[in-house]
């Protein structure tokens, strides 16, 4: 059967016979001689950019493609389904070998999805985080900066510029992206999350108390949140509070491992600091009434102490450091003989793990 193609230049029927065949590269020759010969003719540019995407030449390709739209929109449709079937086919690759730690056969693939259009973002986004994964961040870094010139609004490419940043511990440039997000949703969950925790990694205790605050204003009963809250004051000695706010994660998730046992050493903690301030008072000027008090203060820290350090080793039996602490609480409190074997078991732990 002969296929009757009309009346077109001679080396576009060539070349559309070639491409019947699948013989691509001939049919290519023939076609950048049809361009070369009729440069307004929108079929043979549009052909030719399907030549050249076949052989993986996607940059230009998009140049013979928007030569022919150009000229015309007559392939406008066949057009944009070879963009599409060719990205997708690319972003596909890309994520498949990252998935499977190709990290360079991620990034080529991912790279050339970027070539065939270089308005959809999502690769970009896997392409930075090929870099992450082969320890090039500051090729990820740069690959941000760029995009977000292009899409300063994007919210989801600014939350995902804002996770680089604070996984690169690059926290004065993160705090900018996370107030742009939070300008645009204030109640940005993992944006509140992270102003806080990068204001405290600054040291900028009072703005981190604040976003804090919001941020569990913003989402009452997350418990990560209230959390990391207290875990904020417990890291700067502020135990009372932060036995507050692990207290409503426990009325959150009540067998919380991480909760239970630092509301057991934050009463540790107090006892212990009362013990060494009983320790200073020797030499000082402090009546007798100071000193019960004290006593009984340490004490009910330490007898407090218990019953979250014993759930603790309920949840994690073979925690050296807990039955430590434990052992030191069952001491203080008169229970000398269970101090001693937490101090033992403890003892025995640390050994087992060393071996």
């Amino acid at each position: 059967m002969f296929v009757l193609f009309g009346c077109q230049p001679k080396e576009i029927t060539s070349a559309k016979i070639y491409i019947q065949r699948d013989d691509w590269q001939q049919a290519q020759t023939y076609l950048e001689a049809a361009v070369a010969q009729n440069p307004g003719n929108a079929e043979a540019h549009f052909l030719l950019g399907r030549a050249y995407a076949h052989h993986g030449r996607f940059r230009d390709m998009n140049k013979e493609f928007e030569q022919s739209l150009q000229l015309s929109d007559k392939f406008q449709h066949e057009i944009n389904a070879e963009r599409e079937r060719y990205w997708i086919s690319k972003f596909n690759a890309g994520i498949t070998a990252l998935d499977l730690g190709r990290t360079d056969m991620a990034e080529a693939a991912l790279k050339s999805a970027i070539a065939i259009d270089p308005i959809r973002y999502e690769a970009y986004k896997k392409l930075g985080v090929t870099y992450l994964t082969k320890n090039e961040p500051r090729k990820a870094i740069l690959l941000y900066e760029n995009l977000l010139e292009s899409l300063p609004e994007n919210l989801d490419l600014l939350s995902s510029a804002a996770n680089l940043y604070y996984s690169q511990n690059q926290f004065a440039k993160v705090i900018p992206i996370l107030l742009r997000i939070l300008a645009m949703d204030p109640s940005h969950r993992d944006a509140l999350a992270n102003l806080a925790l990068s204001y405290d990694a600054l040291d900028e205790t009072e703005k981190a108390e604040k976003a804090y605050i919001a941020a569990i204003q913003a989402n009452t009963i997350d418990k990560d949140l209230i959390f990391l809250f207290a875990a904020h004051h417990y890291r700067r000695g502020q135990f009372r509070k932060s036995i507050q706010l692990f207290e409503q994660v426990l009325v959150l998730s009540p067998n919380d491992f991480e909760a239970t046992s630092n509301i057991g050493n934050a009463y540790l903690s107090m006892a212990e600091a009362i013990k060494k301030q009983l320790k200073d008072s020797v030499t000082g000027s402090v009546s007798a009434q100071d000193v019960h008090d004290l006593k009984s203060k340490a004490v009910l820290n330490y007898k407090t102490a218990i019953p979250y350090l014993e759930k603790s080793l309920e949840m994690q039996s073979d925690n050296p450091a807990l039955w430590r602490n434990l052992g030191v609480v069952y001491i203080n409190t008169g229970k000398r003989e269970k101090g001693e074997q937490a101090f033992l078991r403890a003892e025995e732990l640390q050994v087992q793990s060393v071996e």
